[in-house]
């Protein structure tokens, strides 16, 4: 009986072994004429452009076209405070100044960011202890519409001075700030009279500069002087400065060096004697 049973099972892993072995005889001459098929891939999931910052932008910064750039986003990530592509160009930000701090790619939202012509640009702009006063300058004092915000200027007042019986009428420029930083350039439309067209619409400017309480009264006062011209600074530290502060009109022109006399009152007298310094007066002196 137990022959019995050894035998059956000798038979039986017999006929499984041989089973084996045809079968992978077979699968391998399949192979061999029938090349495998390749894997299909999974479609790509779909994207969506938003607008990002580009690097790192700190509280007060000024954005420019190269602060930005579009980076695909998960369609089911998008928030509604986000810009997709197609909604807004990324120029319309530059000028803004960023109000609230983005990291190197985030998703621009534009409650972050204040453009000029939005209310509280000045207030985000401007450092502790500083003022923002607007002048008017024209289109050759604006520097041809090349002045930017973030650029720094020297701050020029030219002025006449009136000429009386026996007198040369006077000129004078001189430097009254220095290395003041511009913080917004913006077109300005003021109406000569009712009823008239504005012919300085397109060349009168205005351009809103950062300075000390003082700077802001000394702009105030200027204003009323005489005319005001920036000059733009290189961005770049370095070189020496200027340290003529005051320039008179006989230093230019020969035909202005005949008559000096200017006139200067003293205690609400008039001093006739009183002259043009021949060298402008030197800082610290």
């Amino acid at each position: 009986m137990l022959l019995r049973r050894l035998l059956v099972l000798m038979v039986a892993l017999a006929v499984a072994g041989v089973t084996a072995l045809y079968a992978r005889r077979w699968i391998e001459s399949r192979d061999r004429l029938e090349p495998p098929q390749a894997v299909a891939q999974p479609d790509p999931l779909p994207t969506t452009a938003v607008l990002v910052a580009a690097r790192p932008l700190a509280v007060g910064r000024f954005v420019s076209a190269e602060d930005l750039r579009w980076q695909p986003w998960p369609p089911e990530a998008v928030l509604d405070s986000f810009i997709e592509q197609g909604e807004m160009e990324p120029d319309s930000f530059v000028g803004a100044v960023v109000r609230r701090p983005l990291a190197a790619g985030q998703p621009i939202d534009p409650e972050a960011l204040v453009r000029p012509e939005e209310r509280g640009f000045l207030a985000v702009v401007l450092e502790p202890g500083m003022r923002a006063v607007t002048i008017p300058v024209d289109e050759v004092a604006g520097h041809a519409g090349l002045l930017f915000p973030g650029d720094r200027v020297d701050v020029i007042l030219t002025q006449s001075f009136e000429a009386e019986e026996g007198e040369v009428a006077r000129a004078a420029g001189e430097t009254i700030l220095s290395d003041v930083r511009v913080i917004a350039v913006g077109q300005r439309l003021q109406p000569i009279s009712a009823g008239d067209v504005d012919i300085e619409a397109g060349t009168r400017r205005t351009a809103t500069l950062e300075v000390t309480p003082e700077g802001a009264r000394r702009l105030a006062l200027a204003r009323q002087l005489g005319d005001l011209t920036l000059a733009l600074r290189p961005l770049r530290a370095g070189g020496d400065e200027d340290r003529r502060l005051l320039t008179w009109d006989s230093e230019l022109s020969r035909a202005r060096a005949g008559g000096r006399s200017i006139r200067v009152y003293r205690g609400g007298e008039r001093d006739a004697s009183a002259t043009a310094p021949t060298v402008a007066p030197q800082v610290g002196e």
